[in-house]
Formats: structure tokens, C-alpha cells, sequence
């Protein structure tokens, strides 16, 4: 036999081996009609639940809570780690060292004591439940177990009986046909399956990638984003999970109405035409910020504040961002930039106002610290121990208040006159005052030149003579309003016009056209802006 013959017959067998081999591999399939099989081919397709090496998923197999902690971690993008070395049960070499590291750092799992985790105990369902449900900062009041409608609901251990209601009440689990919910019983690879399916719903991880409505599931409600992406033309008829394993990464979403709760647990999002009923920022880090920027006609019902973040409204055309609810502590600042209409400060908070922002009323219930440039409208303390480096223009104190505003000690109500000019243009360019402000303007006129090389095509500085009590809200040329962020920005005392939105702008004028800057004192400062 030739050389070359025995290689064909080598080559021959081999191939025969493969199919063989194929044919087997596909034989091992144990989901296909299994009434799991969509879950396990959605979340496998995503790289979160894999067949093992015979291309099997074992679904009716109990999971271990470290196994849990692998698809969780997977599902939601988490992959920074923690020191777990408290945890004597859990050894560097075994497989799940690195999940349960994963697991710690972003909270949403610890120990059956201080030293245990019991990596390789089953995953019961109440505690499944209870994971998922503090992982997306689920609002589950005050339930106990007497108030389930489960025949065992005396098993039910008082900590999961909230969440175990909450996920019942969400279609994420049920009940089993007897009446029970059996909650100490281990979780199957299955029922794993379809709770994270149902949980996560459609999960765009794809990074850079634009999704819309023909990318969502129709079967579930949610949406989860584990990665940089722009969302856009789509109603999501359950809640929008910005996941904190995004880390600082930037998600934008256009035209989008969220029927459920937007949740931003990291990054930084970009709503532009979004609609909500609640904004909640919440992120296990306390290093990190979370920063939203609302344009358009962006309108959220109300925004709880949860960790640090900041907050941007920047060329608003409708309610924009509502009530801003805040319960961060002093170590998590919330950073407010633009124009607000109701802040509250539920206990020792940290409040910092951008130059040029506004807030029209602040409610300040605690031992709060509030700094920066802005301006603050009216302002109520109901409890001691506040200390604001801005004074409000109008301030009045609950019985037993008090705060340190500017260094002093104040626990007097002010109310400031309001001018019979007000609303009027009365400010002058000379800086009149104006119900408790002053604001005039250094830069008496300036000149614009649309032509390319001209000396004059260039930004456009306008420098003012204001106080802090005094900020820019809005910026006209020629009756039109600009947009902050877009046409111009506010810097300390300085508003810029932006040459690029400017050529624009003037197009087709000559001679003089007018930059008018509206005030928060009712005033207005003009600026005639000569084309050269």
C-alpha cells in the first residue's frame, strides 16, 4: 500500500470517527423538548448557562451556590474581584475561587457566617429570590412570611418572604401546583434558567453595538445592558437594568419610553426623549459616580438617589429630571448641574451645586453638607445640624431647626421682598439688584465673523458682574433660545457662545443681532453682538 493510500484511509477514518463523534454529541442533547429549552438556548447563546463537554445542560440537576454566583456574574457583566481570604471554605484552587471573588465584590451575596460561604451547598429558591431581588434594589416593603399565600408559608424565612412576594408578583417564580413554594428547596439548572431569563429579559451586551425595538425579546418585559451601547425607538414595558458592570462606560439612550423603573447601577447615561416613571441610581462602589445628562424632551417622574452620582439637564425641552430624592451619605455626593425643581435631603447627604445651576426648592432633613456655585430658590430645614456654604434666597425652619449657613448659625426664617420689577427686564447693565441678587455685565458688546480666517470667527466671551445668589438661565440670539452644552456653556462668571454653532447661527444676518441672558433674579442682561 502506498504512502499516499494510507493517508487517504487514515484521513477516511478520521473523518468517519467525527461523525461518529457529532452524531453522539447531538444524541447527549438532553433540552431539545424539554419546556426549558428556550431559556437554556437564549442564555446560552450569550455565553451565561454553557453545555458541559457532552453538550449537555442537565436541567433537572440542582445547582450549588457557587454555580449561581458563575451565571449571575456572567449574566450581569461582573467581572472585577474582591479579597475573600474571611472565607475559609473557599480555596484558590478550586474552580469557583474566582466567581465567588466576583460574587463579594459586588455585594450581592455573603455568607452563611462570617468564615462560610458554603460554595457547593445547593441554592435554595428563597435565597435565589432574595439575590436577584436585592441585585436589581427591588422596593419590597415590609412583608412577613404570615402574609404569603403559600401553604408553607410558615418555612419561609423572614428575610426572603419580601422578595419571595416581589418575584411572585413579578412573574419571576411561582408556586408549585400543591400550593407550596418549598422554599429550602434546591434550585434545578432549569428553574435557574428561566428566572434569569425572565429577570434579565432581553440582555444587550454587545459593546458599541445600536440596538432597537427588533432587538428586544418578545416574551419577556426587562432589559438588561452589561455593556457600551445606544438603545433607541423602543417602549420597554418592565424595567431597564443599566448594570454596574459596565463600570464607567457610556449608554445612550434616544427616544425610549421605560414603562417600569430605569435602574443605573453604573456608567454614564445619556437620555435623550426618554420617558420614566423613576430614575434609580444605586452602585455597590463608593468610589465611583454615576453620571446622567437628560436633554430633549426627557421626562422622569421622580430620581432616587441612592450612591454618587451626578445629574445634568442640559437643553431640556420638557419636565426633564423631577423630583430628585436623595439617600446617599456624606462619602457619596450627588453633584447637581442645570436647572432643578425639587431636591430633598433625607439625612446626612452631601449636596454640591455646578456654577450656574438651579434649584428651585430644597427640602433638607437631616445633618446635610451643601456647597458649591448654584443658586438655591427656597429652601426648608426640618431637622439641626445642616451646614450650607450657599444661601438659599428664601429659607424657613421647622420648630427645633437649625443650620450653619455660610459659617453662621442661623435658625430665623428669611423671605426675601420680591421687586414690583420682577419678570421684567429690570436688571440693568449697571447691576441692579433684584429681589436679594445683583448681576451686571463687564463685556458691554462684542463681534462675530462667520468667515472662515477672520480674526473675529471665534468663541464669543460675555464676562458678568454677578453674585452667587444669581445665575444665567437661559441664553437668547435674536429672541431664539440656544442650547446650553450645544450653542454655549456657563463657566464662574463667563458665558461662551460656541464659534461652531454661531456660523451657523448667523447665517445670512448683517449688522447687529442681540445675545440676551435671562437671570434667575427675573432680570435680563443684553449684549448687541456685531457681524463683521
Amino acid at each position: 500500500m502506498t504512502i499516499k493510500r494510507i493517508a487517504r484511509l487514515a484521513l477516511t477514518i478520521l473523518l468517519a470517527a467525527c461523525c461518529a463523534f457529532g452524531t453522539a454529541f447531538a444524541a447527549d442533547d438532553d433540552v431539545t423538548g424539554h419546556w426549558s429549552e428556550p431559556y437554556f438556548r437564549s442564555l446560552s447563546a450569550h455565553g451565561v448557562i454553557n453545555a458541559n463537554g457532552r453538550g449537555q445542560f442537565t436541567p433537572s440537576a440542582e445547582i450549588s451556590r457557587a454555580e449561581f454566583m458563575r451565571y449571575i456574574n456572567r449574566a450581569f457583566g461582573f467581572t472585577e474581584t474582591a479579597d475573600i481570604s474571611q472565607y475559609t471554605d473557599v480555596g484558590e484552587d478550586q474552580w469557583y475561587y474566582e466567581s465567588v471573588c466576583i460574587a463579594v465584590k459586588y455585594g450581592y451575596i455573603s455568607g452563611l457566617s462570617d468564615t462560610e460561604m458554603a460554595p457547593n451547598a445547593s441554592i435554595t429558591r428563597e435565597q435565589a429570590v432574595t439575590i436577584l431581588g436585592r441585585l436589581c434594589k427591588a422596593e419590597v416593603g415590609s412583608v412577613t412570611p404570615s402574609q404569603l399565600s403559600f401553604s408553607d408559608k410558615s418555612s419561609v424565612a423572614a428575610w426572603s418572604a419580601p422578595y419571595i412576594q416581589w418575584a411572585v408578583e413579578n412573574n419571576y417564580v411561582s408556586g408549585y401546583t400543591d400550593g407550596t413554594f418549598q422554599p429550602k428547596r434546591g434550585v434545578t439548572r432549569a428553574e435557574a434558567a428561566k428566572i434569569l431569563y425572565f429577570f434579565t429579559g432581553s440582555l444587550l451586551d454587545q459593546s458599541g453595538a445600536i440596538y432597537n425595538s427588533s432587538s428586544l425579546n418578545q416574551d419577556t418585559k426587562n432589559v438588561t445592558v452589561t455593556s457600551a451601547c445606544t438603545l433607541s425607538d423602543v417602549t420597554i414595558p418592565g424595567n431597564l437594568y443599566i448594570s454596574e458592570g459596565i463600570n464607567q462606560s457610556a449608554v445612550t439612550l434616544t427616544n425610549v419610553t421605560v414603562q417600569g423603573r430605569l435602574i443605573a447601577a453604573g456608567g454614564t447615561l445619556l437620555l435623550s426623549n426618554v420617558t420614566a416613571n423613576e430614575l434609580y441610581i444605586s452602585s455597590p462602589f463608593t468610589d465611583r459616580s454615576i453620571g446622567i445628562t437628560a436633554s430633549g424632551t426627557t421626562s422622569v417622574g421622580k430620581v432616587t438617589v441612592m450612591s454618587a452620582a451626578t445629574l445634568t439637564q442640559s437643553s431640556v425641552q420638557a419636565s426633564g429630571l423631577g423630583p430628585v430624592q436623595v439617600y446617599s451619605d456624606q462619602n457619596a455626593p450627588l453633584v447637581l448641574s442645570g436647572r432643578f425643581s425639587s431636591v430633598t435631603l433625607n439625612g446626612q447627604n452631601r449636596l454640591t451645586l455646578s456654577s450656574g445651576s438651579y434649584v428651585d426648592s430644597l427640602t433638607v432633613k437631616g445633618a446635610a453638607t451643601i456647597d458649591g456655585l448654584g443658586t438655591i430658590q427656597n429652601a426648608v430645614f426640618e431637622a439641626a445640624g445642616a451646614v450650607s456654604a450657599v444661601e438659599p434666597q428664601n429659607y424657613s425652619f421647622n420648630q427645633g431647626a437649625s443650620a450653619t449657613i455660610q459659617g453662621a448659625p442661623v435658625s430665623t426664617d428669611r423671605n426675601q421682598p420680591t421687586s414690583s420689577t420682577q419678570g421684567q427686564g429690570a436688571a440693568s447693565n449697571s447691576g441692579t439688584t433684584v429681589s436679594g441678587g445683583s448681576a451686571g455685565l463687564v463685556t458691554q458688546s462684542v463681534t462675530f465673523s462667520n468667515t472662515a480666517g477672520n480674526a473675529a470667527n471665534r468663541n464669543v466671551t460675555i464676562d458678568l458682574r454677578i453674585d452667587n445668589s444669581v445665575v444665567v438661565q437661559a441664553v437668547l440670539l435674536d429672541g431664539a433660545q440656544l442650547a446650553m452644552g450645544t450653542d454655549y456653556t456657563i463657566s464662574g462668571t463667563q458665558v461662551v457662545l460656541y464659534r461652531a454653532s454661531l456660523d451657523t447661527l448667523t447665517a445670512g444676518h448683517t449688522g447687529t443681532m442681540q445675545v440676551a441672558l435671562l437671570l434667575s433674579n427675573g432680570g435680563q442682561l443684553t449684549v448687541p453682538m456685531t457681524l463683521v
